[in-house]
């Protein structure tokens, strides 16, 4: 009797501080850490990426969305420019104030893990000129 494999449904956010035009270092290596063979070979279609900060609405709606779809392990990666105490009530990304409660509430099914980063170094985005 054929048995299928089974394909267990992930998915990484990857929320940064750095300003419009750039990535802050740390996340493109998550990135690149996640779609290798180290990192668990994660799907590109499988990450999504703010780095310039995200609001706090949308960071929720996604986490729900995720929820809503059954996503059995979720990453939460976020890198800010400062550290974020055990004792901080919010993080900052972006310019945007995210409560500490929106991502307690997400990790409170063990669904959920989150890493807290710090990363001050830039690196420009390569976006390609008009022609």
């Amino acid at each position: 009797m054929f048995r299928g494999i089974y394909i267990l449904k992930r998915y990484a956010i990857l929320c940064g501080s750095a300003p419009d035009g750039f990535t802050q270092k740390k996340i493109n290596e998550m990135h690149d850490f996640l779609t290798s063979d180290a990192g668990g070979s994660w799907a590109e279609k499988d990450i999504v990426i703010f780095p310039n900060g995200v609001t706090e609405a949308m960071l929720s709606f996604v986490l729900e969305r995720l929820k809503a779809e059954k996503t059995e392990q979720i990453l939460l990666y976020i890198c800010t420019l400062s550290p974020v105490a055990d004792d901080d009530k919010s993080v900052w990304l972006g310019g945007e104030e995210i409560s500490r409660s929106v991502i307690e509430a997400f990790c409170a099914d063990g669904c959920g893990q989150v890493i807290y980063d710090l990363c001050r170094e830039m690196v420009a985005d390569d976006i390609p000129e008009a022609v």
